[in-house]
């Protein structure tokens, strides 16, 4: 009995003789509580601890894809107390992830990342306090400063509670949840505008239609939430393939990828589809790991295309593809103009105001609590608008702490040793990349699925072998 438990602690890499900290050193607090020193108790505690931490994190992200069904077909309003709750509630329970019993060694790639959070975060608190000098808007400050500082921040605390979770696990969790808004989404495409499952959380607004249908909305309060969650489907089902062992395994993976596909041509937006086939033609392409299993992959992908066609699926994605063509040709925008216009805006932003225009200015949602009501702003795109909120140094801090988790996950490849685990750390990169050059600070979901897929991908790879996790 002894024997089996020692190895059970040496595949846990735990060492017995070290002392059980609630918070490490990036934490929070000092004072220890120190239990036994025994390995079952060592063992008990920190499986224990991985046990809740993985918890956390998969209703932080199952709130993630409800909380919009939550506001808009329960609480049926955007402006009641109810609904700020449910807006947050995604945040409050990731940053539960704090209260978890932290694993006290640090890993080369989490120190990569520290090392560009810290001085980025400096450059925005002085861009902050230089742009809130000439005005601010609490309501939109609270939502700035919750993407651009504080989810990083949690992400980063976050890593240590999670070291050891499955990746698959998360891979599968979210693509479960993307293959269940994609059929919810093409009901929603087919109804007429004015039927309770197309309503938005906010009730003010028209409903956005086509001439081949409704723009899908899924279980998000709004049209943008269906777009992100395409791209981060498909996030998922390149992530799995990578880990994935068996024919089964790869067809699941095809079937994330094809309803991350379906859930983009549901929205009617031109953006997912565009990022998701950049991203998983990129993957493709540099995936050696990938490659060595394509033959596995080919037979899945082949078998998972039988029953699209055994079940007339191919139809429908024809359909919402005729619909999304038709909405392009109408559109007076062309696709080069929405993906380089935001440096143009960010140029003319930085000409307009250069030290900042006020804090929480630019949120579409500045005035949701005060006035209930949803706000233009001055510029569409992202930077153009986050220059506004903090000036060029504010500007630089964004871009320092983006640049982080990228490089803090190429860090992660020298030292990775589980097959696929390179892949899937690319699928990541491109993942992340897609976001930080989209909306991720004006887009509340966008900004927590980039910040909790990356702590959960930090959490779930090998550390550097040279540092033994110690609990």
């Amino acid at each position: 009995m002894y024997d089996k438990t020692t190895k059970v602690m040496n595949r846990a890499t735990v060492k017995a003789d070290q002392n059980f900290r609630g918070f490490n050193r990036y934490g929070g607090s000092r004072c220890a509580r120190t239990i036994p020193e025994t390995e079952f108790a060592m063992i008990s505690v920190a499986l224990t601890a991985r046990r809740i931490s993985w918890w956390i994190l998969a209703s932080a992200l199952a709130l993630t894809v409800v909380e919009g069904a939550i506001r808009k077909w329960v609480i049926g309003s955007a402006f009641q107390v109810g609904s700020y709750a449910a807006y947050f509630s995604k945040d409050i329970v990731f940053t539960l992830l704090l209260l978890v019993p932290a694993c006290r060694a640090s890993s080369a790639a989490l120190e990569t990342f520290r090392s560009w959070l810290l001085p980025g975060s400096f450059l925005l608190v002085c861009g902050v306090l230089t742009s809130m000098s000439r005005d601010i808007n609490l309501a939109g400050a609270v939502l700035t400063l919750r993407a651009v500082l504080l989810l990083p921040a949690v992400a980063f605390v976050a890593v240590s509670r999670l070291q050891g979770i499955s990746l698959r696990s998360v891979a599968m969790i979210i693509g479960v949840m993307t293959i269940l808004n994609f059929p919810l989404g093409v009901l929603q495409n087919q109804l007429p505008p004015h039927h309770i499952l197309n309503r938005y959380a906010s009730d003010t607004l028209d409903i956005t239609t086509t001439l081949t249908g409704v723009c899908s909305t899924g279980t998000f309060s709004y049209i943008t939430g269906m777009a992100v969650i395409s791209v981060v489907g498909m996030w998922a089902g390149m992530v799995y393939m990578s880990l994935a062992q068996t024919v089964r395994q790869q067809m699941f993976g095809w079937a994330m990828l094809a309803c991350g596909l379906g859930c983009g041509l549901a929205s009617v937006s031109r953006g997912p589809i565009l990022i998701g086939a950049f991203v998983l033609l990129a993957w493709l392409l540099f995936s050696g790991e990938w490659a060595s299993a394509k033959s596995r992959s080919v037979v899945a992908g082949i078998l998972v295309l039988g029953i699209l066609v055994l079940f007339e699926l191919t139809t429908t994605f024809f359909d919402l593809g005729q619909g999304l063509l038709l909405r392009a040709e109408q559109s007076h925008d062309s696709t080069e103009e929405r993906s380089l216009g935001q440096f143009e805006e960010a140029f003319m932003a930085l000409q307009m105001a250069p030290s900042g225009n006020g804090l929480g200015t630019e949120q579409v949602g500045r005035y949701h609590y005060s006035e209930g009501k949803l706000t233009d702003t001055t510029f569409e795109s992202q930077l153009g608008r986050l220059v506004l909120e903090t000036g060029v140094f504010g500007l630089a801090g964004f871009v320092v702490i983006c640049v982080g988790p990228v490089l803090a996950l190429q860090v992660a490849k020298r030292h990775s040793t589980a097959r696929g685990e390179n892949a899937a750390f690319l699928a990541t990169q491109l993942f992340l990349v897609s976001m930080f050059t989209g909306n991720v600070v004006f887009n509340h979901t966008a900004s927590a699925f980039a910040w909790m897929i990356f702590a959960a991908v930090m959490g779930a790879c090998s550390p550097n072998p040279r540092r033994a996790i110690t609990f």
